[in-house]
């Protein structure tokens, strides 16, 4: 089941109560696999944008939606260093994201190329 899918509003952030959920690139890379006592939907509200993964449920989950306004409570209560680290943080996950999701595309590439070059 989809939970959320790329360029869906990042309204939530989602605790995993129990159950598996994986994270997907654009192309269907699998880019984590998250399980109970995990948090996960935080990086489009953390930098400002519409979602930049796709989230499925791998097995039945049960999830606990946490609203973006108890969040940025939190954060407001907190230094701002934290918030600052947080920030970086989250844009270095989408960057990584973005990286792996291009190797992977053209490791795909060459290897649906690989029986049709001859050296």
């Amino acid at each position: 089941e989809i939970i959320y899918s790329i360029d869906d509003k990042s309204e939530f952030v989602y605790l995993i109560h129990s159950g598996k959920v994986g994270i997907y690139s654009r192309h269907g890379l699998e880019l984590g696999s998250l399980r109970e006592g995990e948090i996960f939907g935080e990086v489009g509200r953390v930098i400002g944008t519409l979602r930049t993964v796709n989230a499925k449920a791998k097995t039945d989950c049960k999830l606990f939606l946490i609203e973006w306004s108890k969040i940025n409570e939190k954060l407001e209560q907190a230094d701002p260093v934290l918030g600052a680290i947080i920030r970086g943080l989250a844009n270095r996950i989408g960057d990584a994201n973005a990286l792996a999701e291009k190797h992977w595309q053209e490791l795909s590439l060459y290897k649906s190329l690989e029986n049709k070059i001859k050296p």
